[in-house]
Parts: C-alpha cells; sequence; structure tokens
C-alpha cells in the first residue's frame, strides 16, 4: 500500500511558516513523506500571462526550495517534496488534498479582524478538503519565505511534552469512525492521553462506550472521557485551552459553528476530519 504524504501549503508568510514546520513534524512522527505545495496561479485573467507566469514560478520554486532546506536543517532524514502548481491556491491544495494523509494550513491568528475563516480562500479549503485539514496558528514571525526561528510551542506547535489530545465526540450513538481514528492515532504518535469531549446530559460511562472498540484497539492511549453540560463550541475551547491539538468533524462541504469557533479562538493546531 502506498504511503501518502503529509502536504502543507506555503505562501512565504509566517503562516505557511508555521504550517510547514508542524507538518514536518508530524511528517516525522508518522514515518511519512512532507510534501510542500505553493499555488501561484495568476490573480486575473487579464494579466500578461507570459511574462507574469514565469516570474511568479520562479518565485514559487524558490519560495519551496528555501522551505525545504530550512526544514532540512532541523529534520536531516526528512523525506521532502516540492510542487509549485499553476492552479492557484484554493485549486492547488484542494487537489492535493485527494492524495495526501493530512493537509496543513496556516492561521493568522486571534483577531477578529484578521480570522483565519475571513480569508475566503482559506475557509474554502477547510470546508472542502478531502483528507483532514490541520489549521496551525503562528504567533508572528518573518515571511518571504524565511523559516527561521523556533516554532515548536510559538507557532502553532504542540502546546506542550505532556498536553492531551482532545477530541470533540457529537454522536455517541454512532461515533464517527474517522474522526476517532484520526485523534486515537494522534495521542498514540504523541503518547499522550486522549481527552474524548461530549457536550451533553450523558454521563462520562456513556463516552466511555462509545469509544471502547478505539480504546481496545489502541491499547497504549489513555483516555479520559469527559461529558460537559453546555453548548459545544465553549465545552470544547475550555477543554482545550492547553491542549497539544484538538480533533473536530465537518460535514459535506460545511464549516458549522463548532468548527468556526475552534478556529477562530483555540489556541492549539485544530484538526478537521470530514466525515466518512
Amino acid at each position: 500500500m502506498t504511503l501518502l504524504p503529509v502536504t502543507a501549503g506555503v505562501d512565504g508568510s509566517a503562516e505557511g511558516s508555521a504550517a510547514a514546520h508542524w507538518a514536518a513534524e508530524e511528517a516525522v512522527r508518522r514515518g511519512l513523506r512532507l510534501r510542500l505545495v505553493h499555488g501561484w496561479g495568476l490573480a486575473s485573467p487579464l494579466e500578461p500571462v507570459v511574462d507574469r507566469a514565469s516570474d511568479e514560478q520562479r518565485r514559487a520554486q524558490r519560495l519551496l526550495r528555501e522551505a525545504q532546506d530550512t526544514l532540512l536543517e532541523r529534520h536531516p532524514r526528512l523525506n521532502v517534496s516540492l510542487e509549485a502548481l499553476a492552479d492557484g491556491p484554493r485549486t492547488a491544495l484542494l487537489d492535493v488534498s485527494h492524495d495526501s494523509e493530512l493537509l496543513v494550513l496556516g492561521s493568522r491568528g486571534l483577531s477578529p479582524l484578521a480570522g483565519f475563516l475571513l480569508g475566503s480562500v482559506s475557509g474554502h479549503i477547510v470546508g472542502n478538503t478531502a483528507c483532514p485539514v490541520v489549521v496551525v496558528r503562528s504567533s508572528g514571525g518573518t515571511a518571504n519565505g524565511d523559516l527561521g526561528g523556533d516554532t515548536g510551542g510559538d507557532a502553532g506547535g504542540d502546546a506542550g511534552g505532556d498536553a492531551e489530545v482532545v477530541v470533540g465526540l457529537k454522536h455517541l450513538d454512532q461515533p464517527d469512525e474517522a474522526l476517532l481514528e484520526f485523534a486515537f492515532t494522534a495521542a498514540a504518535g504523541r503518547r499522550v492521553p486522549l481527552r474524548v469531549v461530549h457536550a451533553g446530559e450523558e454521563h462520562d460511562t456513556a463516552v466511555g462506550a462509545a469509544v471502547a472498540r478505539w480504546r481496545a484497539a489502541h491499547p497504549q492511549v489513555v483516555v479520559v472521557e469527559t461529558a460537559v453540560a453546555g453548548s459545544a463550541s465553549p465545552v470544547l475551547l475550555a477543554a482545550a485551552a492547553d491542549a497539544a491539538l484538538v480533533v473536530v468533524g465537518r460535514g459535506r462541504s460545511r464549516v458549522g459553528p463548532v468548527v468556526h469557533g475552534l478556529l477562530h479562538h483555540a489556541h492549539s493546531p485544530v484538526a478537521v476530519v470530514p466525515h466518512t
């Protein structure tokens, strides 16, 4: 079976740098290839195509090589491939999501004026990827392809060596298999506990029963079941305050209010897993 890569979208920004660093760590953790992608499609069909396209392609290739060089300094054995695609970022990233284990994107931070989902390209990608997408928060840094500096915890990295992975489970009677498999795999790879959170009136034992099959399949993962009365968004935000990663599901072509709230306000990376 061919192993799919971890794919990161890079664009020369601090957000793209944070995504590339997080994706590199995840590729190493999973033993997978890292694919760096830049969509350089022209913004307007009225632009002079030949000259502008050549310039954009050269810039894209230079940006990708610089990102690769920086990542290899930290992870010299990492297998990295580069793809400069002429389809524009939205089309390029959605296309590569069909043959990726997961797609990693950068977020601009917590400001409501620069929130991740206010960007039409990014919001469209999160709601339509074929694979899980991880949104990594950047707390700053430099642009123009500079991936310098330690981004482990300050630019969307895991919150800490002992931080939990948190997964929000909406339906206990028919739990989402893809969501739970992703969450258990993430916790196992980090060797940290997995906190399964359900917003509702059920008891913790009901949450435990819903994930029993996955607990048996991943005996190395310490599982903490939590049922909290209240609305899903604030319940998950509170649970994920110090998380290494928070994992949620979404429907087809739709980013619901819970995902929207986490992407705007969670400090940790957010993994959005499409329902099977």
